[in-house]
């Protein structure tokens, strides 16, 4: 095992790097992929996001690069903060070398990209941009010597794969591939077959799929009540928030409901200009934004230390995202907690991210309410036809007759209502949630209260 980056044999200017980034011992993925590639071979390899990947293939690069002239490696990844972010790592790496980077991608001047080019050796971009420079004869392959492709799952995901393929099919022959996914899909391996020769396949921190270093748990909540446990778990529970939502509006949204409840909240979505990301990708990694609410494509370059929560505020309804998602707590040996909010008509989403992940997740307490006064929320008490039971005690003598017609006098209709028993000192009636709160002005009952469900009944 590699103990210290002076184990392996790198430069005196790699090892200079290492050392101003402040990096002393290389992580798993890092000690188990840098040898090989050093040696010339094509990788393939699996590692959990949070790993130390970056690293592990901007060290072989810079150590096989020489700055001669023209494009010798390029990076590709699924997102322009991604880009960003990589080229923003690879520069330490770059300075010590002597050569030039740039980030190329989507939403930015493409002139300036233009005339970065020619003086630099290290290219970081997405697709779309690449082939757009590609075609324009302005991104010239001739002297690539390095090809990654950076996580590799969500480029398939998105789509990327023709793209990808189209840009592979037009570098040189002679060129070192590695390919990085936080899983292993079948088309990646396809791909590396396809395009490597003989890759070195790494299957690494396999317990990605299991997300080591990161308590996860479940909120049983209706939509109705999401924001107040929220505000809840804001207030129970200090720290560094990276928050998701399944779409652009209800981001935005969000961020605007917790600012007018006192909270420090910004967003990250498509919707915003590229200035706009940049500034508050930077505040969130210098710590003067503690609470960020993402989309998943925009939440692609978060690579940042110290966020203490993932809140899935949406659920995901694709388990490989919300293993990507948690992924950004519980970096690099260091402890997180994630936290999915689950309403009942999305608990079968539940079942199928604890199959994935191979484990329960455990339902969260949280210990005092937050900033938000919860509501009773029948919807999430009624059953898959939408009925909500009610538990009331009577006096009085009365058929299950006399039930309905009671209820038709406060607009409960008989098509509202649905199972009714009866017992010695009252019963249980079934009311349609629209209608529900009706049932306490009903003077036919007493002491009418509601059944609630078992967090995870469906």
């Amino acid at each position: 095992m590699v103990n210290k980056f002076e184990d392996i044999d790198l430069s005196d200017k790699t090892l200079n790097a290492l050392k101003k980034g402040g990096f002393e011992n290389p992580t798993e993925v890092q000690y188990e992929s840098i040898p090989p590639a050093l040696e010339g071979k094509d990788t393939i390899v699996q590692a959990r996001t949070g790993s130390g990947k970056t690293l592990a293939f901007l060290i072989p690069i810079f150590e096989g690069i020489k700055g001669s002239g023209g494009i010798e490696a390029i990076v590709m990844a699924p997102t322009r903060e991604l880009a960003q972010q990589v080229e923003s790592e690879a520069k330490v790496f770059a300075e010590a070398h002597g050569v030039g980077t740039v980030a190329i991608y989507g939403g930015a001047s493409i002139e300036k990209q233009v005339n970065k080019l020619p003086k630099a050796s290290f290219v970081a971009g997405t697709p779309g941009r690449v082939i757009d420079l590609m075609k324009r004869g302005n991104l010239k392959m001739d002297n690539l010597k390095f090809f990654i492709l950076d996580e590799g799952d969500r480029m398939l995901d998105m789509g990327f794969l023709p793209d990808i393929s189209w840009i592979i099919s037009r570098i040189p022959k002679q060129r070192r591939i590695m390919i990085f996914s936080a899983t292993m899909p079948d088309p990646i391996i396809t791909l590396g077959k396809k395009y490597m020769d003989d890759p070195c396949i790494l299957r690494l921190s396999q317990d990605d799929i299991s997300a080591k270093g990161v308590d996860q748990y479940f909120i049983r909540v209706g939509k109705i009540n999401k924001l107040a446990k929220l505000s809840s778990l804001l207030d129970n529970e200090p720290g560094k928030y990276l928050i998701f939502c399944n779409t652009k509006i209800w981001t935005q949204t969000l961020v605007d409901k917790l600012r007018r409840l006192g909270y420090k909240a910004h967003a990250m979505h498509g919707d915003m200009t590229q200035a706009a990301r940049t500034k508050t990708m930077d505040d969130f990694k210098g710590g003067r934004i503690d609470i960020l609410i993402s989309t998943d494509v925009s939440a692609r370059g978060i690579d940042v230390e110290n966020i203490t929560h993932v809140v899935n505020y949406d659920i995901p309804q694709y388990h490989k995202d919300y293993v990507h998602r948690i992924g950004r707590t519980g970096r690099l040996d260091k402890e997180g907690k994630a936290v999915t909010f689950v309403s009942g008509d999305e608990l079968h989403f539940l079942d199928e991210i604890e199959e994935f992940v191979e484990k329960d997740l455990k339902e969260l307490e949280l210990k005092r309410a937050g900033k938000v006064r919860e509501r009773i929320d029948y919807r999430e008490n009624a059953d898959i036809f939408g009925m909500v039971p009610f538990r009331f005690s009577s006096e009085k003598d009365f058929t299950k007759w006399d039930i309905v017609r009671e209820l038709n006098k406060y607009g409960i209709r008989d098509q509202d209502i649905g199972k009714i028993s009866l017992e010695d000192d009252g019963g249980i009636v079934e009311i349609i949630h629209s209608k529900a709160n009706r049932i306490f002005k009903v003077k036919l009952f007493e002491n009418v209260e509601l059944v609630e469900k078992d967090s995870r009944e469906l």
